[in-house]
């Protein structure tokens, strides 16, 4: 039983379980791997239950990306299927460790019985995460073996060591490798992420950006001109275009010359997001997308804060960093 192995690993285990977008979900194994080195923990890397798969023993992580089994010292585990039971316990785990919150298993009770409509569920449920964040945000040590972490948190400079060692999965590296090799040899390379974040989706960081559809779009036709500039490379540069939205898609490719996509499916047009609405269908592009727009010489994102485009970040030749959100017509 995989949960027995865990109760083995020498200096205990920290386990990360987000199933948010990718880049949600490595930034989060990002953070748990450096509270694991800070704390001489092993990190498991569990991304079972995963919106992107159908089957929910299968650990979505390796399905998609590739780890050493050591990254700067710390083991790193990340089976590709995991048993029923040792996911029951993990679950249980993060209401145990490091000490037992009644609050959550009352709300769980309560749901279970159909006398809670999930909202206190729901409520206790984020409580128990803003615990174990402050715990793995201030590195600070706990006695239980297995302490389970669904959190995201921010990037850090700290966590490039981990994203060093993450690469795609073999079949899907190769498939990136002749997408580049097609479209981006001999070429300057302008990638751009744009996310779509209609006003009728849930307030965040990105709503600023997209009050207002013409203003969203000009800043993004204005931004990527700009890059494109900034990379050199005249009509030789190549633009590679990735987004989640399909009106998005087709009007850059109309009014920006030298674009090219990495072919996927779309959702409603001005719908919800892509990993919410199509995730099975629409993973193994994105994981290819993420690591093809780390190949840009300039890197554009709108809006900025998008962390499916923080990876790419980090290894782009130069970025281009949006100043204040359009304003709205």
């Amino acid at each position: 039983m995989f949960f027995r192995e865990l109760l083995k690993e020498s200096g205990g285990v920290i386990v990360s379980r987000r199933n948010s977008g990718f880049g949600d979900n490595l930034l989060a194994a990002a953070n748990a791997w450096r509270y694991a080195r800070a704390t001489g923990r092993s990190l498991a890397i569990l991304w079972t239950r995963s919106r992107y798969l159908e089957d929910p023993a299968e650990n979505a992580f390796p399905k998609f990306f590739a780890i050493p089994e050591n990254v700067g010292g710390v083991r790193v585990i990340a089976p590709p299927r995991v048993d029923i039971l040792s996911m029951l316990l993990l679950r249980l785990s993060f209401a145990l460790s490091p000490r037992p919150d009644a609050g959550l298993f009352g709300a769980r009770l309560l749901s279970a019985l159909g006398m809670d409509g999930g909202l206190m569920l729901k409520s206790e449920s984020r409580r128990r995460e803003a615990v174990i964040d402050g715990i793995v945000e201030g590195l600070t040590d706990v006695k239980p073996g297995i302490l389970v972490t669904q959190g995201c948190y921010g990037p850090k400079d700290e966590l490039k060591p981990f994203f060093d060692a993450v690469r795609l999965a073999p079949r899907l590296a190769g498939i990136a490798d002749d997408f580049a090799r097609e479209n981006f040899a001999g070429k300057k390379v302008v990638g751009v992420h744009v996310r779509y974040y209609g006003p009728h989706l849930p307030v965040s960081n990105h709503t600023p950006y997209w009050r207002e559809w013409k203003p969203g779009i000009k800043a993004c036709i204005d931004g990527i001109n700009k890059a494109r500039d900034m990379a050199g490379g005249g009509e030789q540069a190549v633009v590679f275009l990735s987004t989640d939205s399909r009106p998005v898609e087709e009007l850059l490719t109309r009014s920006v010359r030298g674009v090219v996509t990495y072919p996927k499916p779309f959702g409603r047009n001005f719908g919800g997001e892509l990993h919410d609405e199509l995730p099975v269908e629409t993973a193994e592009a994105s994981a290819i997308e993420m690591f093809l727009l780390a190949r840009s010489d300039v890197l554009f994102r709108y809006p900025p804060g998008s962390w499916f485009s923080h990876y790419a970040s980090l290894y782009a030749g130069r970025v281009l960093t949006v100043g204040e959100p359009p304003p709205g017509e």
